[in-house]
């Protein structure tokens, strides 16, 4: 959508529009009376609120708006109503964007509308966003206003007619000295009588009503105070609203903020309302106001995995317009990596607004940038960057991205850029000497803050304050430390209330430690009360954690925090790569996009391939794989092809992080997450058809894991999946549900194989069964016990199953034998010496058919590397062949296959929905034989054809890795 303003962490995704000149044409014929009329126009929307126009039919009859069109400005717009569109007699409807029309509407934009034979019916121009909501007032027949209440499909609330003509004209809220108060002006040239007019905040049900005689003289000012004219008080981020007797609106404000110090009205009595520079209740408004501008903009948080989010600061005392501004990454000369911050787009005054990357949608990768440039740049030369921020690698903490980012420290202020934890929309957790370790924020006694000295010297903490999230009204209630107070390198200590402060400490709060001179020093903030307590685990320079003990005044007691990970009963051997150590890179020149994640082998009559995913971009990859472990692009498939949800979400798409070839002939795509809304974790399984036309597929069916598999953020959810035959499982799959034997019987409906998946989170790895009716039922966890698993493929030379873990565990790997019991064989294997130390998260191995003088071919993908996003390697064979025996393959087979083998299995499998793929069997997997079914070699053909490596050794010592992520 277009023309959006910006929310905290989602904002609709910008579309650039064309400026097209077109010949003058004659006006459009005037449509014939209808009693329809645009009545309420919306142009503020977001997400789930989008821009709106309301019609109204004033005639006697319903009225057929069958094929009548709706148009902005722009009169190349053709989005017409759909048939069988009505409107009752005397009856409002309301057309959304979306919906009835594609286009957004501007802040100076019109709203037209045509019947279904091109002639005007109705339009209101305007040159400026209403409050809320451009409304006729009367409604129906009177002239548009601008109004604070949006009434969309019914009556519009109109103002109270002039001459009354009162307003609301500053607003005070949170005063350390003075109460709550609403300053009405009354421009008129005589005095108004305000008995029973009604005083409101955001809340319908107030009733709080004006004395008799109360009035407001001509050009005068009345201020109403809390206590005296109203009761309630004045929140942060509130409204203030004044009705006639018979609830009437006559004027109303929403303010974002409490006041600092006064909301006015700028010019006096007329503007729109501002953060004004004084308190003048009674008077006119003081409006010399500071200037804000792009000095203004801090760039001052960067996450670029596992969540892209960029914090922007304003240290202005006004709210900074960013509308027009540009945010792009590392190739700002490229017109799709750059992001057009829509209209309404501010940064709030001394405070921070956080951009998602499901709203920029460019993807920040493992060494990238972020530049903004002003509204208007046309030389992107990041030298002229408002601001700019350059990285080499992925924020993380000991491996784990998910809880770091990049932070300039010290907050706002600081030239240095520090991995540190992460804090979006708050102030950055740099690592300083002082550091708040402990917070009780819902004391029994008490609430009271700890800090700790971090540092190897003493610091002088004379004069130093707490504060909480209400600097200005508790500007008195806190008690400097005395002259001399120092805290010793490791030393605690304690700020109590009642002793250092006199407020308490809130449900969502903040507890702010400042200097002698009023600078914030270290700053923690909270939305609830800790169970217990917040504190840092590890003590000192962990995240803030809620705790099991409180440790007032002493070191965090951290046990039980975070849970131990399971050990295994006994050591697990580590081996050196079976196969060849030297890996050669297959992509010197870029083919693929920047976030290859899955890869999957596949054998048929047709050919050897290599199947592969992107996860930011939901595109498949087809390529042609040969016995040297290079590839190409199989016909048709150049540049791959993107699949989307069978429910349209957003133009992000999935995150498919894995991809496998099943025996029924259709892809099976692992998501971890929506990249619309990145914030939030979806485990899922996407069925995608290979024969579908057109660049875009979407998907054929899904299964929904989420709720079965443990509960884990955002994008640490299933990060791989493989469909393994269900003849090489049985009898040898230890089914965790049934404590026995896995037997397929036990699950009817499934198919004919199951589908591992592993989970980032814990390394776990879990077998599925997915039913044609889209329910799964879990068979087997099993624990590679590595410190997260990317990887999944079976090896059908080996018959056994590979667990590959990225960059946090040294690209270590997990060749798990299945015997029949519930303690699979596992064995640790290194990577070979070749292969870099990458966030490898996709890998596959050949069968046979590609073995040339003992060797085949394996891939690593790695995400976050372009080119050099595919590395080939070596792993023996089972059967040598002497010569390659690819040659140069192509989707058509150049020659019969012994026997009769066939892409399309014998029998008719029960796992796929209704409707046959066009690609049969898909996987990296064998062709049939005659007499059975093409099983792809996620599985080995029936009977489990070959014996293990011999690198398959004993088991022993367990190494256990905390990872690192990217997104």
């Amino acid at each position: 959508m277009s023309h959006k303003p910006l929310s905290l962490l989602g904002i609709a995704a910008l579309l650039g529009a064309g400026v097209v000149l077109a010949p003058l044409a004659p006006p459009p014929a005037e449509a014939a009376p209808t009693g329809v009329v645009i009545n309420e126009v919306f142009t503020r929307g977001s997400d789930g609120n989008e821009d709106a126009i309301e019609l109204l039919n004033l005639g006697a009859e319903p009225v057929d708006l069958s094929g009548w069109v709706v148009k902005d400005d722009n009169d190349s717009r053709t989005d017409t109503l759909a048939e069988g569109t009505t409107i009752e007699a005397g009856g409002y409807l309301v057309l959304r964007e979306t919906a009835e029309f594609d286009f957004g509407l501007g802040s100076a934009d019109s709203a037209r509308i045509y019947d279904d034979a091109g002639a005007l019916v109705d339009e209101f121009t305007w040159t400026a966003h209403s409050d809320q909501s451009w409304s006729r007032c009367p409604d129906g027949t009177g002239e548009f206003q601008n109004v604070p209440t949006l009434t969309l499909g019914s009556a519009n609330e109109c103002p109270a007619a002039d001459p009354m003509g009162v307003r609301i004209n500053e607003i005070i809220t949170n005063d350390p000295v003075l109460e709550d108060s609403i300053e009405l002006i009354n421009p008129g040239s005589a005095a108004v009588d305000l008995s029973g007019w009604v005083v409101k905040d955001d809340n319908d049900s107030r009733t709080d009503a004006l004395p008799a005689g109360t009035t407001i003289e001509a050009g005068g000012y009345l201020v109403l105070t809390q206590g005296i004219h109203f009761d309630f008080g004045l929140g942060n981020g509130d409204a203030a609203r004044l009705y006639l007797p018979d609830g009437t609106l006559v004027d109303g404000h929403t303010f974002p903020s409490h006041s600092n110090p006064s909301w006015s009205r700028c010019p006096d009595g007329t503007g729109d309302f501002i953060q004004g520079n004084s308190v003048t209740l009674g008077g006119p408004n003081d409006c010399a106001v500071e200037q804000v501008d792009s000095s203004n903009l801090v760039l001052n948080e960067v996450d670029s995995g596992p969540l892209d989010w960029v914090e922007l600061y304003n240290t202005g005392t006004q709210p900074l317009d960013i509308t027009g501004y540009v945010l792009t990454d590392n190739a700002p000369n490229d017109p799709t990596h750059r992001y057009v911050f829509p209209e309404g787009t501010t940064v709030p005054a001394l405070g921070y607004l956080v951009v998602d990357g499901g709203t920029f949608n460019i993807g920040l990768g493992g060494a990238d940038s972020v530049h903004i440039f002003e509204p208007g740049t046309t030389d992107f030369d990041p030298a002229g960057a408002v601001q700019s921020y350059s990285w080499s690698t992925h924020a993380a903490i000991d491996g784990d991205e998910a809880i770091a980012a990049n932070s300039r420290c010290p907050n706002v202020t600081g030239e240095e850029w520090v991995v540190a934890y992460v804090t979006p929309g708050a102030f950055n957790d740099c690592p300083t000497a002082i550091r708040i370790n402990e917070v009780e924020s819902n004391g029994d006694a008490t609430d009271w803050v700890e800090i700790v000295n971090a540092s190897a010297e003493p610091v002088d903490i004379s004069g130093w304050t707490l504060m909480d999230n209400d600097p200005v009204g508790h500007a008195a209630d806190v008690t400097p430390l005395p002259v001399g107070t120092i805290l010793q390198p490791g030393e605690y200590f304690v700020f109590d209330q009642g002793v250092h402060f006199d407020f308490g400490l809130g449900g969502n709060d903040l507890a702010s430690v400042r200097d002698e001179a009023g600078v914030v020093v270290a700053e923690y903030a909270w939305t609830a009360h800790a169970n217990v307590t917040y504190g840092r685990c590890p003590d000192t320079t962990g995240p803030m954690v809620d705790q099991t003990i409180s440790t007032k005044g002493t070191e965090n007691d951290c046990s039980g925090v975070v849970p131990e990970e399971p050990q295994p009963e006994t050591p697990i051997d580590v081996v050196a790569w079976p196969g060849g150590e030297s890996v050669t890179v297959q992509d010197e020149v870029q083919m693929f996009l920047e976030d290859f994640s899955g890869l999957d082998f596949q054998e048929t009559a047709a050919g050897t391939f290599l199947w592969g995913v992107d996860n930011d971009a939901a595109t498949v990859f087809k390529l042609i794989a040969h016995a040297d472990g290079s590839v190409e692009w199989a016909e048709g498939w150049e540049g791959g092809r993107k699949v989307v949800f069978q429910e349209d979400t957003g133009p992000a798409g999935p995150d498919a992080e894995g991809i496998t070839a099943a025996g029924d002939g259709y892809l099976y795509l692992a998501i971890e997450r929506d990249n619309n809304f990145k914030g939030v974790n979806l485990n899922k399984i996407l069925q995608v058809d290979p024969a579908a036309e057109g660049d875009v597929i979407t998907a054929s069916q899904e299964w929904d894991l989420t709720a079965t598999l443990p509960d884990v953020s955002a994008n640490t959810g299933i990060e791989a999946v493989e469909w393994v035959s269900d003849a090489d499982l049985a009898g040898r799959l230890w089914d965790t549900t049934h404590a026995k034997p896995y037997d397929p019987a036990d699950y009817p409906g499934h198919g004919t194989g199951l589908f591992f998946v592993a989970l980032e989170n814990n390394g776990h790895v879990y077998a599925f069964a997915l039913n044609a009716d889209g329910t799964h039922a879990q068979v087997s966890e099993i624990i590679p016990y590595m410190g997260g698993t990317m990887a999944l493929d079976w090896d059908t030379e080996l018959g056994l199953l590979w667990a590959v873990c990225d960059n946090g565990c040294e690209g270590l790997a997990t060749q798990i034998t299945l015997n029949g019991t519930d303690s699979p064989g596992l064995l640790h294997v290194e990577r070979p010496a070749g292969l870099p130390n990458l966030n490898n998260e996709g890998f596959a191995t050949a069968t046979d058919a590609l073995c040339v003088d003992g060797t085949r071919p394996v891939w690593w993908a790695a995400d976050g590397e372009v080119p050099a996003s595919l590395r080939s390697g070596t792993l023996p064979c089972a059967t040598p062949v002497t010569e390659d025996p690819t040659g140069t393959p192509t989707d058509t087979p150049t020659d019969t296959p012994t026997g009769t083998p066939t892409d399309t299995p014998t029998e008719t499998p029960t796992d796929a929905p209704t409707g046959t793929p066009g690609e049969t069997p898909s996987g990296h997997g064998k062709p049939g034989t005659p007499g059975k079914p093409g099983l792809p070699v996620t599985g080995a053909d029936a009977g489990g054809l070959v014996a293990l490596s011999a690198a398959s050794l004993a088991l022993g010592g367990l190494l256990l890795a905390v990872r690192r992520r990217t997104a």
